[in-house]
């Protein structure tokens, strides 16, 4: 078994979508709409993880957890994967380029990750990781 996709309802798939395609080149498939006007975009990793970007009319607003004082139960944040250190902080200069809060700024942790946090435009977090050595 594997987890096939994560979803995320948006007010503006569109620009959720762009996010993730621009800063780490994923692929997004063609826009479904069905008639409750429920929209979705697929958008595909080069290892296949899928997102599931999700839009319908009166989804309610939520704000954004703050990385280290805020806990809150659920989905805390996504983690995406890079090759190197120097791609953790050319994706994190990227993003806030992109107008993502830098929650997080680029850090070796304890337990061997080198990382950042991010906001992705409906204030998601998301972590840019280079994974422990060991794992690699």
């Amino acid at each position: 078994m594997h987890i096939h996709h994560i979803a995320f309802f948006s007010k503006d798939i569109s620009r959720l979508k762009d996010f993730y395609v621009d800063l780490f080149q994923a692929q997004a498939g063609e826009m479904y709409q069905d008639e409750r006007d429920f929209r979705s975009f697929m958008v595909r990793f080069e290892n296949d993880t899928v997102l599931e970007l999700m839009q319908m009319p009166d989804v309610l607003a939520r704000t954004t957890p703050d990385h280290d004082d805020i806990h809150h139960v659920g989905l805390h944040h996504l983690a995406i994967a890079v090759a190197s250190d120097d791609d953790v902080l050319a994706l994190t200069r990227k993003a806030s380029g992109l107008g993502s809060a830098v929650i997080k700024s680029p850090e070796l942790t304890g337990d061997g990750f080198f990382e950042s946090m991010v906001t992705d435009p409906d204030g998601n977090l998301v972590e840019i990781c280079r994974a422990p050595l060991s794992e690699q």
